[in-house]
């Protein structure tokens, strides 16, 4: 490739203009913006299993514009810079609210796309006026790699993972029911002799089809495939990530129904890790079998001034570096000028214990694991009407990520993945109990063919509010959430679920659930 005249005089230029920035520095703020995008999503990585691969996406961005940089074709200058500018101030001022009202939500994902859409836009906006368009599309690929690390949208998550899960069951029923093996499926749960299996978010394959996405899209681009060959190669991802899932879960449906339930414990790690690994080579194994021999390729020679310095407005890089540090100062001042309040009342939950046959449940490893919360409790009893009721009683500790997966499996959620049908869903309302204000759901479900009725409660703990318990704090509106930041109140979460079976009558089930809430909350 022969560079233009215009190019070259371009090149020549930066180093003698006035306002031009070294490049080491501008390089340091693409790396800032980064960071901003991992402090951003670093909770929910560590706090959700789903997305713990996303820890690799920053190291394999960071690479991919390294190796690009070495490919860099030359400088040229900008078609127009107004428009371009524009989007960049546009995009920096959104950080400021974006990191304020993120630090008492760390559960809205609205706010990781906002500002890892900013950030992603401020950086292809400064390859665009350092070299023009050029660089726009030789480092486009690599900027936008950083956003397969957000998280997705709630609702889209669900409906994948839902319907991915139904969709293992349904195989692995018929799997079972061919080899001679009777079984049923009941929603997300295969009934057996040996007792019940229960196809989780862990085995429904949404984890591995992350993962192999991302693996598609950097592989890739390390081959510098063309378009065709990278989504024929995400293709291939998606359905070996599908495939060797539903291997994984047919070895462990099999060994339960062989070996019974508690046999499963012992191969569902090894088994999800073995078949990830089996699935991400064979995916670079197919990428090397789709590479072709490139032809001979002479570099363009790059003039050393290039390196040393670019055509980046320097009032502009400092009115961007001297806004983001103002920002981050300023978002930190907020939340040290309202520090997490210490709790000396709060609502709590008083143990059903003298009831006919309570009996305390454990808690599985798999659930404590996804929750992460600090407090957790869960029971069984029997009223004197004879109704079964269960409860679960979870509580987390001030921090970015308290609560932070709550509110993603609630009982219209979880429930249905259990063979269970949301016949009814009663509304929320605010429920003031024993001095102590709950937000509640209420939802009606069919559990084979016996109704069941949850009271969904969660509720605010922290110290100094309105009322302890204030169930306003809770709101999950924009408005609601934008109304905690100006409190600058880290979220304290506590939640109550409260469930019973037999009621055929909605009005009595909520007559006996609020009885019952009278018995179980309390302040202090």
């Amino acid at each position: 490739m022969k560079a233009t005249a215009t190019q070259l005089d371009f090149v020549r230029s930066t180093s003698s203009r006035a306002n031009a920035v070294p490049l080491g520095v501008v390089a340091v703020f693409v790396l800032v913006l980064i960071g901003e995008v991992v402090n951003q999503l670093a909770p929910e990585w560590s706090f959700n299993p789903q997305y713990s691969y996303a820890w690799s996406v920053p190291f394999l961005t960071l690479y991919l514009l390294w190796q690009r940089w070495t490919q860099r074709p030359l400088a040229a200058p900008p078609p127009t810079r107004g428009f371009a500018v524009a989007l960049i101030v546009v995009f920096a001022l959104l950080l400021l609210p974006v990191r304020f009202v993120a630090q008492t939500n760390a559960d809205w994902r609205l706010l990781d796309w906002a500002l890892a859409i900013s950030a992603v836009t401020i950086a292809l906006g400064v390859a665009f006026l350092t070299g023009g368009l050029p660089w726009l599309r030789h480092f486009a690929f690599p900027i936008c790699f950083l956003l397969v690390a957000v998280p997705w949208p709630v609702r889209l998550e669900q409906i994948v993972i839902q319907n991915l899960m139904r969709a293992v069951s349904a195989i692995n029923v018929s799997l079972l029911n061919g080899a001679g093996i009777p079984a049923l499926q009941r929603g997300n749960v295969i009934e057996l002799g040996t007792g019940l299996i229960g196809i989780e978010e862990a085995c429904s394959g949404v984890r591995s089809f992350q993962a192999t996405l991302m693996i598609s899209l950097f592989l890739g681009e390390l081959y510098s495939f063309n378009a065709a060959r990278r989504v024929l190669l995400v293709v291939a991802g998606a359905l070996l990530a599908f495939a060797c899932n539903l291997i994984r879960t047919a070895i462990l449906v099999f060994i339960g129904a062989k070996h019974g339930i508690s046999a499963i414990a012992g191969w569902h790690d090894p088994a999800g890790i073995t078949i990830l690994v089996i699935c991400l080579f064979a995916l670079w194994f197919l990428s090397l079998g789709m590479q072709r021999p490139a032809p001979l390729r002479v570099a363009a020679p790059v003039p050393d001034k290039q390196s040393a310095a670019v055509h980046f407005s320097l009032p502009l890089f400092v009115s961007l570096a001297a806004w983001m540090l103002f920002a981050e100062i300023g978002v930190q001042f907020w939340s040290r000028a309202h520090p997490a309040p210490v709790v000396n009342s709060r609502w709590d939950v008083q143990w059903p214990t003298a009831e006919n046959a309570y009996r305390a449940m454990t808690i599985p490893v798999e659930t404590r694991n996804l929750l992460r919360y600090h407090e957790g409790n869960a029971g069984t009893w029997r009223g004197d009407d004879g109704h079964p009721w269960l409860m679960y009683f979870f509580r987390w500790l001030p921090g970015r990520t308290a609560g932070l997966s709550v509110k993603i499996h609630r009982p219209d959620i979880c429930l249905p993945a259990t063979g269970m049908t949301l016949t009814r869903d009663n509304g929320a309302r605010r429920l003031r109990v024993n001095g102590v204000d709950l937000h509640v759901h209420a939802y009606r479900f069919e559990d084979r063919g016996v109704p069941l009725h949850v009271l969904y409660c969660y509720g605010d703990v922290r110290a100094g509010s309105e009322s302890v318990g204030n169930a306003e704090a809770e709101d999950w509106t924009a408005r609601g959430r934008l109304r905690a930041a100006l409190k600058g109140r880290p979220e304290i979460g506590a939640v109550l679920e409260l469930v019973v079976w037999g009621y055929q009558d909605d009005a009595d089930a909520e007559q006996a659930l609020q009885h019952q809430l009278q018995q179980l909350v309390r302040v202090g």
